[in-house]
């Protein structure tokens, strides 16, 4: 350990800024991708031969810009990411180095250094320019040798009572959990900043603005006393359920301090199941105003108190208790430890004190549990925000793996094994899809939705009842033979999602990059991909290529010609392709790239075409659409004729009176149509030619009772025939909607065929 003299204080104290408006130019400087500079005109030619970019010249210099080297915009980055979170006290540039021993040599160059009232922070940063694999035992090895001299060092200059906090920062370096390096910081006490937590970090920054630093410092120094001193407050000792809990009223600055939110992200998975979403800025404010202009919340914040260890945790010291009840007066001690308070339900209410001017005096009710599993923390949470607030379908798809997990019906289960397999996708350092997926609050380029949809109709999955498996179990990833439910859950969470990424792998090496950034790597291609990869999955256990017992290596080498093929068919699409399939738009789209993608494997494996494929291709086949909008027109005309003849036949002279209420209305679309027309005259329209199929459909529907009727528009085309409503849903096969024309199958076709024959022997005069 070092004891620092005068002057190497003085030195690392002028590579310090502390002046507002010095850490402001700084910080405008950093905080973009570029450099600027302004030079003589006659340098700027030299400057452009190093990768300077010229702008409009000026009177006597011209401005230049330069991208940043991604080594040094990373640690601007961070630099920026401590100025954002409100440390004032930060380097100014890269050459700070401080002392940590007395020997020669034993100093370090330090990246960032942030110092707060209470904490100073040690970054040191690593950054590749594309995603890649690689050990830092070194680097590691070092951080832990000087790390604790450097502590006392900086304290000697900013405080004896300062927290030091060494974090290790790394952008596009995949680092496994569990993996060696992981233990080595977790071992050191080192916090590795990935890029899940700098995006985390940045999203409380912007939806906790000035407040965020609370649940950095809690995330930072997790279960760490602030003081020896615990807070010790009067409380009621009662029993809700089978939990016991505690009410009582706390300073708002105190619960901020000792307070958690356990957001929904890969940050705090060690404390999984997490729960809660990012606060909304603008109610935040708004809570805030309301403080301050004298409102208050009558409702108690419901927190649950963690106990890591034996110098943390909450005791209490009976005052009084009534013989006739199962209250009692306590006076609570609550250890005075970063984010060992987790706030369940409340957190806007307590971030809008944040800001306060009555954070110090208010105090605020809360209802305490008192180390409550997290589970169970998630079933409250889910039980008050679904009865007060709707959960977002985003965040209750990812908690569906925590919710179900354990369930006794088949069917959640199977809803918590999708979640965990997308969990598994991006959650892996190994994986192509890592950090690529947006699993609740970290948010990426690819939802989480069309994975949990692909999954369910991939047939990865086998499909469940509450209380039975239902449709083809074979051709699944899952062991339904296996009683042991956790066992066959776990297995298959990790088969199916080697499978994918396996699949996933083949595609990245051969598809082209624009192709990638389209067809494998963007929210609608998730969809098709994914379901394609099963369908394909299915159709090899059906030839035998691959069986039920085939290990995961085993079905990626059998699907990879198949997806060799899809890929190099995406590389070489025709203009008029690739513009087809990405136009189209709205619920269809999921569905249309599917078949597209099974087309393109269909070309060159022609066993490879199942059913809803066959059908698909009929609805593409133009000569086949055409036809059957000629029928559809012949059997409308049909129609006009013998609806009319029909009613006569029942009715005589008076047929009018039975579609008198119609007619009138279908008058007044004329006139609506077309009575702004100068020379309009109802007499030039027949009112018959401008009924629709849907109301030719109520009439027959009207008089479907008398056998002239019966007899007529009751048609069998090979579907359930027993009551009228059957006998007459033809009707929808010759209903055009107005935004788009229905595609057909061969079927359909032969459909409409046998309706016009049959409606050809009732025309008049036949």
């Amino acid at each position: 350990m070092a004891t620092l003299n005068e002057l190497q204080i003085e030195k690392i104290k002028e590579k310090m800024l502390h002046e507002e408006a010095a850490l402001k130019i700084k910080f405008k400087a950093k905080n973009t991708q570029f450099d600027s500079l302004k030079v003589l005109h006659a340098e700027v030619e030299s400057y452009e031969s190093m990768g300077w970019i010229a702008g409009p010249p000026m009177k006597t210099k011209t401005p230049i810009t330069r991208k940043k080297e991604h080594g040094r915009q990373f640690e601007d980055d961070i630099w920026c990411l401590f100025y954002n979170l409100g440390f004032r006290i930060l380097n100014s540039d890269e050459n700070l180095r401080v002392q940590w021993g007395d020997n020669p040599g034993e100093d370090k160059q330090i990246d960032v250094l942030a110092v707060g009232k209470d904490s100073i922070f040690v970054v040191e940063c690593k950054c590749a320019e594309k995603p890649r694999t690689q050990s830092f035992q070194q680097s590691l090895i070092e951080m832990s040798n000087y790390k604790e001299g450097m502590a006392e060092s900086l304290r000697q200059i900013y405080g004896k009572d300062k927290r030091v906090k060494f974090i290790f920062a790394t952008r596009n370096y995949r680092i496994n959990e569990g993996g060696d390096d992981d233990i080595r910081m977790k071992t050191n006490g080192i916090y590795h900043l990935n890029e899940n937590s700098y995006n985390y970090i940045c999203n409380l920054i912007k939806s906790y603005k000035e407040t965020s630093t609370y649940q950095f410092l809690g995330l930072m120094f997790k279960n760490e006393l602030i003081s020896d001193k615990p807070i010790t407050i009067p409380a009621l000792k009662g029993k809700m359920g089978s939990k016991d809990y505690f009410l009582f009223s706390i300073e708002p600055s105190t619960l901020l301090k000792i307070g958690f939110v356990l957001h929904r992200t890969k940050v705090n998975d060690s404390m999984a199941p997490t729960y809660q979403r990012l606060l909304v800025p603008s109610r935040l404010k708004g809570i805030t105003k309301f403080i301050d202009e004298g409102g208050y919340f009558p409702n108690s914040v419901i927190i649950n108190f963690a106990m890591p260890n034996e110098d943390v945790k909450i005791t209490y010291d009976p005052i009084h208790k009534e013989e006739s009840s199962d209250s009692e007066f306590v006076l609570l001690n609550i250890p005075n430890a970063y984010g060992i308070a987790y706030i369940i339900d409340g957190q806007h209410r307590v971030y809008g004190y944040a800001n306060s001017k009555f954070k110090d005096k208010h105090t605020i009710p809360v209802v305490a549990f008192n180390n409550m599993v997290s589970e169970e923390q998630l079933k409250i949470f889910m039980e008050i925000n679904e009865n007060q607030k709707a959960v977002s379908p985003s965040l209750r798809l990812d908690l569906e793996q925590d919710l179900y997990w354990d369930s006794d019906r088949i069917d959640s289960r199977m809803k918590a094994l999708r979640s965990s397999i997308i969990k598994a996708l991006a959650g892996s350092a190994n994986n192509i899809l890592y950090n690529s997926i947006s699993i609740g609050e970290d948010v990426s380029k690819l939802s989480f939705k069309p994975f949990d949809t692909a999954l369910s109709r991939s047939g990865l999955i086998p499909k469940a009842t509450a209380t039975q498996w239902v449709g083809d179990t074979d051709s699944c990833i899952y062991n339904v033979y296996e009683t042991d439910h956790n066992k066959a859950m776990k297995m298959s969470r990790n088969n199916i999602a080697q499978f994918i990424n396996g699949a996933y792998s083949i595609a990245d090496t051969i598809m082209n990059d624009d192709v990638k950034k389209d067809y494998l790597f963007s929210n609608r291609a998730t969809f098709a991909f994914i379901t394609l990869i099963g369908s394909v999955h299915k159709y090899l256990i059906q030839i035998g290529e691959i069986n039920p017992s085939s290990n995961i290596q085993s079905r990626i080498t059998a699907i990879k010609p198949y997806i060799v093929k899809l890929s190099e068919s995406l590389n070489s699409l025709s203009e008029e392709e690739n513009r087809t399939i990405k136009g189209v738009q709205g619920q269809g789209a999921e569905t249309f790239w599917l078949r597209s993608f099974q087309n393109l494997v269909n070309r060159h494996f022609p066993d490879y075409c199942p059913e809803e494929l066959v059908e698909w291709k009929e609805t593409q086949d133009q000569t086949l659409q055409q036809e059957g909008l000629e029928r559809k027109a012949d059997i409308r005309r049909q129609i006009r004729i013998i609806v009319f003849d029909r009613l006569e036949m029942v009715y005589g002279t008076k047929w009018i009176n039975n579609v008198a209420v119609l007619k009138n209305e279908v008058e007044g679309r004329i006139i609506k149509s077309f009575g702004d027309n100068d020379d309009f005259e109802m007499s030039d329209y027949d009112w018959k030619d401008y009924i629709e199929v849907p109301e030719y459909k109520n009439i027959v529907d009207k008089n479907f009772s008398h056998p002239e009727f019966e007899e007529v528009f009751a048609i069998n085309i090979g579907m359930p025939f027993k009551s009228k409503k059957e006998k007459i849903a033809w009707f929808s096969l010759i209903t055009e909607t107005k935004k788009k024309t229905v595609a057909l199958t061969r079927s359909d076709l032969n459909r409409l065929e046998l309706i016009n024959t049959h409606l050809e022997q009732f025309m008049p005069g036949i």
